[in-house]
């Protein structure tokens, strides 16, 4: 599922990959929808990933809090090393998953 008004028109395909793989991961473990909030659209840092189509940042409002480690831990082990998974904002109103391809 895409949030309304999310711009993928700049997305790379390392990132419909991940997509792919997380909404394998919600239904495993959740059943829910996985949620594109923001792609290469909103008011990110600076040298953030997502104005080079390289991020994406993923609804976890509806997960139950007691499930976000494993989908964390999925994710991390599934989309592999050149991907960051990480948990923002994490217990705050804007707490997602972000997700992107960064390459060491």
């Amino acid at each position: 599922m895409i949030k309304s008004g999310v711009d993928l028109q700049w997305i790379k395909p390392q990132m419909a990959l991940a997509y792919t793989i997380l909404y394998g991961i919600f239904q495993r473990h959740v059943s829910l929808p996985c949620v594109i909030t923001s792609a290469s659209d909103g008011v990110h840092g600076p040298n953030s990933l997502h104005y080079n189509g390289l991020a994406l940042d993923i609804r976890t409002r509806h997960v139950l809090e007691s499930m976000l480690p494993l989908i964390v831990r999925d994710a991390k082990n599934e989309l592999g090393e050149q991907f960051d998974v990480v948990m923002e904002d994490e217990g705050g109103p804007n707490q997602h998953l972000h997700v992107e391809f960064d390459v060491k």
